[in-house]
C-alpha cells in the first residue's frame, strides 16, 4: 500500500498490485456480513484473489469510518486519465461490483475524497438485491441497465418448480434426456466437494472450456493462466468451508459438461459453466443444469440459486425471478450527466451492436413462470391471497381485504369498477393489486382501488419481490385495460418499498411514471400516558380544555366512546345526526361510513367518540385503532 488521501469521512488507499486486501480483509468480511449477508462473490477470499491475480497498479481501496469497523468500503480505479472518471474495480470474473455501500451511507462524499478532481464515479454491476445504489441522496445519478440476471427460488419441491416451467422447455428436456440415454455408455453426474479434489476439477473444466470457442479466442480457463489459478484458489478455499461444488456430467469416460457453484447462507451462485461442443446435439449444458437444480432443491431447501448472467429468452424459461444488474454513475455536478451522455452516446451505440439481443418485457414475463388471475371482488379471492392481505393488514388497516371489500361494495359500483389482480408463481401468491376503474380528467383512469376515504394505499406484496417480479402483473393490467390514457396510484408513501417497486415495475412495463404531491400526513408518536402528554402541551391549550370540559358538564353534557359491536347502530345514528346538522355537504356514498363503523366494531378497531348534551349528539369523531396505530 503506497499512499492515501483523506477526506472528512473517507480514507482512500492505493493498493500494491498483487497484494490483495492485506490488513483490511477482516474488516471487509465483517462489513460484507453486515451489509450483504456474507455474499459469496463479495467474500474477502474471493475479492482478495481477484486483486492478486487480476489487479494492476492504480487500484484504490476506499474506507469510510474507523479502519477496524468501517461503515462503507469499495475498490475503485481511474478509468480515464485527465477526465476525472473513476469506476469500481471489475475484472471479468466479478459479476457484482466489489462495493460495500448503501445509498443512505456516505456515498455522496466519495467523489470528493478520490485523488485529483473526480467528476464521475461509475459503480459497475450493482445488484439491486444487495445494496441498490440507484437513488443516493445529494448526487446526480445516471443508471444504465447492464445485464438481465435471473434466479430460481428453492422453496417447495423440485417437482412443483418443474410443473411451473413452460411446456416447450419440459418437452425439449424430455427429448434431450432420451437422446442422451440412447447414446449408451451411461449418463452419470459427479459432484466434487473435497478441497483436495478441486484443482483437478477446475483443470477438467478448463480443458472442456479450451476445446470450444473460448479456447479459440484465448479467453478460456487454463491451468497455466491467471484465470485457472484464480478459480483453483477460490474453489479450494470455499470447498474448505463446505461452500463450493463442481457438478460434472459424464457419458461413459467422456466429460460432457461442468458447472462451478459457490454456496453461502442459503444462496447458490452459478459461477462458471462449460460444455463439450462436439456433443451439442445432446444439450449437455441444459441436462447438467437440470440435474444441478434437482440436487440443489434437496441440498438447499428454501434457498435461492443466483445465475449472475445476461440471460437470454431460453435461459429465462428456467427462472422464477429476474432483475437487472445496473451500472450506476454518480456525478460531482448536476450538469455532468448530460455532458458525459453526449460524449458517450456514440461509443455506447457501437457497444450495443455487439451485445446479446435485448430481451423485451413480454418475453421476461412469459419466461418467469408466473401467472396472473383477475377477480371481481374480495369474496372471490383464493385463501392464500386473503392470507397475504391479512398479514399486510397488521401494518395498516386499509391494506386488508375487509377495507377493500367495503370500498368495492360502497364506492366502486355502477360506472366505477373494482378488480383484484393476483400474481402467483409455483403455487405461491406473490402479490395482490387492488384496482379501481373510474372516470378521470383524461377519460377512463385505472389505478389504485382508493378514493378520498383512503389515507394510504399500497399493493400487497411478499417481502422478497423485485420490480421484475411484478412485470407479468403490470403487463396483464395493461393488456386488460388497453387504451387507458392514465394509470393513477395514490395516495402512497413515497419512501415506502411498495412505492419504489410499483414505480419501477410500471417503467419496466413500458409506462412513464412520475410522482406528485397528494397530501401531507401529521402524526404523533405516543410516549407515556395521557397525563404526561397533557403536561407537555401549552398552558393556553390546557386551560381551554379545562374550561370547555366544565362548560360541557354545566350544560348537562358528557362524552362517550363507542367500541362495542352491539352499540354500533346507536353510534351510527348519532354520527349521522351530527353530520346532517353540520355545514358539510351530504356524503356522496351514503353506505360507506355506516359500513365502516360496523366493520370496525366487528373487528374490534372502533373508537367512535360522541359528545352529548342530554340525549342529543352534538359532535362525533371516528377513529380506527389497530396494531398500535390510531387514525
Amino acid at each position: 500500500m503506497t499512499g492515501h488521501a483523506i477526506s472528512e469521512r473517507w480514507c482512500v488507499v492505493e493498493l500494491t498490485a498483487g497484494d490483495g486486501l492485506g490488513k483490511h480483509r477482516a474488516a471487509w468480511d465483517a462489513l460484507n456480513q453486515g451489509l450483504r449477508n456474507g455474499h459469496a462473490m463479495l467474500d474477502g477470499s474471493y475479492v482478495d484473489a481477484m486483486l492478486r491475480h487480476f489487479g494492476t497498479r492504480g487500484v484504490y481501496l476506499c474506507i469510510a469510518g474507523p479502519a477496524e469497523h468501517p461503515v462503507a468500503m469499495c475498490l475503485v480505479k481511474r478509468r480515464s486519465q485527465g477526465l476525472g472518471i473513476w469506476s469500481t474495480f471489475l475484472p471479468s470474473q466479478a459479476q457484482i461490483g466489489p462495493a460495500l455501500l448503501t445509498a443512505e451511507g456516505p456515498i455522496r462524499e466519495l467523489l470528493s475524497a478520490l485523488p485529483g478532481y473526480a467528476v464521475e464515479l461509475d459503480l459497475l454491476c450493482n445488484d439491486p438485491h444487495f445494496g441498490d445504489l440507484r437513488a443516493p441522496p445529494g448526487r446526480p445519478v445516471r443508471t444504465l441497465r447492464h445485464a438481465l440476471t435471473m434466479s430460481v427460488d428453492l422453496r417447495g419441491s423440485f417437482d412443483d418448480y418443474w410443473a411451473q416451467r413452460p411446456r416447450k422447455l419440459v418437452q425439449n428436456m424430455r427429448r434431450y434426456l432420451r437422446r442422451l440415454q440412447s447414446e449408451g455408455g451411461g449418463e452419470r453426474v459427479v459432484v466434487v466437494q473435497s478441497p483436495d479434489d478441486m484443482p483437478a476439477a477446475v483443470e477438467r473444466y478448463g480443458s472442456l472450456e479450451s476445446s470450444g470457442w473460448k479456447g479459440r479466442e484465448g479467453t478460456a480457463v487454463g491451468s497455466g493462466n491467471a484465470q485457472g489459478r484464480f478459480y483453483t484458489e477460490v474453489m479450494r478455499q470455499f470447498a474448505g468451508r463446505d461452500e463450493a461444488l463442481v457438478y460434472e456430467l459424464w457419458l461413459g469416460d467422456e466429460l460432457l459438461a461442468s458447472r462451478m457453484v459457490l454456496l453461502r447462507n442459503g444462496m447458490a451462485i452459478m459461477l462458471k459453466t462449460a460444455f463439450h461442443e462436439q456433443f451439442e446435439r445432446l444439450a449437455p449444458g441444459r441436462v447438467l443444469l437440470l440435474r444441478t437444480l434437482e440436487d440443489l432443491f434437496r441440498r438447499l431447501p428454501g434457498g435461492v440459486v443466483e445465475f449472475y448472467t445476461n440471460a437470454d429468452a431460453d435461459l429465462l424459461a428456467w427462472s422464477t425471478s429476474q432483475r437487472w444488474i445496473n451500472h450506476v454513475s454518480l456525478y460531482r455536478h448536476r450538469g455532468m450527466p448530460a455532458l458525459y451522455g453526449l460524449l458517450r452516446r456514440g461509443t455506447r451505440r457501437l457497444l450495443q451492436r455487439k451485445r446479446v439481443p435485448r430481451v423485451d418485457a413480454a418475453v421476461m414475463a412469459q419466461r418467469s413462470g408466473a401467472t396472473v388471475e383477475r377477480f371481481a371482488s374480495v369474496q372471490e379471492l383464493p385463501h392464500d391471497a386473503l392470507a397475504l392481505m391479512r398479514r399486510r393488514e397488521q401494518t395498516y388497516v386499509e391494506w386488508g381485504a375487509d377495507w377493500f371489500g367495503l370500498l368495492s361494495d360502497a364506492v366502486f359500483q355502477g360506472e366505477a369498477q373494482s378488480a383484484f389482480y393476483v400474481l402467483r408463481r409455483q403455487g405461491r401468491t406473490l402479490a395482490v393489486l387492488p384496482l379501481g376503474v373510474a372516470a378521470g380528467m383524461a377519460g377512463r383512469e385505472v389505478g389504485a382501488l382508493a378514493n378520498f376515504y383512503t389515507t394510504l394505499y399500497a399493493p400487497l406484496l411478499e417481502d422478497d419481490l423485485s420490480a421484475e417480479d411484478l412485470l407479468p402483473l403490470l403487463l396483464e393490467v395493461r393488456r386488460a385495460h388497453r387504451g387507458t390514457p392514465a394509470y393513477r396510484f395514490w395516495p402512497m408513501d413515497p419512501h415506502s418499498r411498495e412505492f419504489t417497486l410499483l414505480r419501477d415495475a410500471l417503467q419496466l412495463a413500458g409506462l412513464r411514471p412520475f410522482g406528485y404531491f397528494a397530501f401531507g400526513n401529521w402524526y404523533l408518536e405516543v410516549q407515556g400516558d395521557w397525563s404526561a402528554y397533557l403536561k407537555q402541551r401549552s398552558g393556553q391549550l390546557r386551560s381551554t380544555i379545562k374550561r370547555m370540559t366544565k362548560r360541557l358538564a354545566a350544560e348537562g353534557g358528557h362524552l362517550e366512546i363507542i367500541r362495542d359491536e352491539f352499540e354500533a347502530e346507536r353510534g351510527i345514528a348519532a354520527y349521522e345526526a351530527v353530520y346532517g346538522s353540520s355545514w358539510k355537504v351530504p356524503e356522496p356514498y351514503a353506505d360507506f361510513i355506516p359500513g365502516l363503523i360496523r366493520l370496525c366494531a366487528w373487528r374490534g378497531w372502533l373508537r367512535l367518540g360522541i359528545a352529548w348534551i342530554g340525549d342529543k349528539p352534538i359532535a362525533a369523531q371516528l377513529w380506527i385503532v389497530n396494531a398500535g396505530r390510531a387514525h
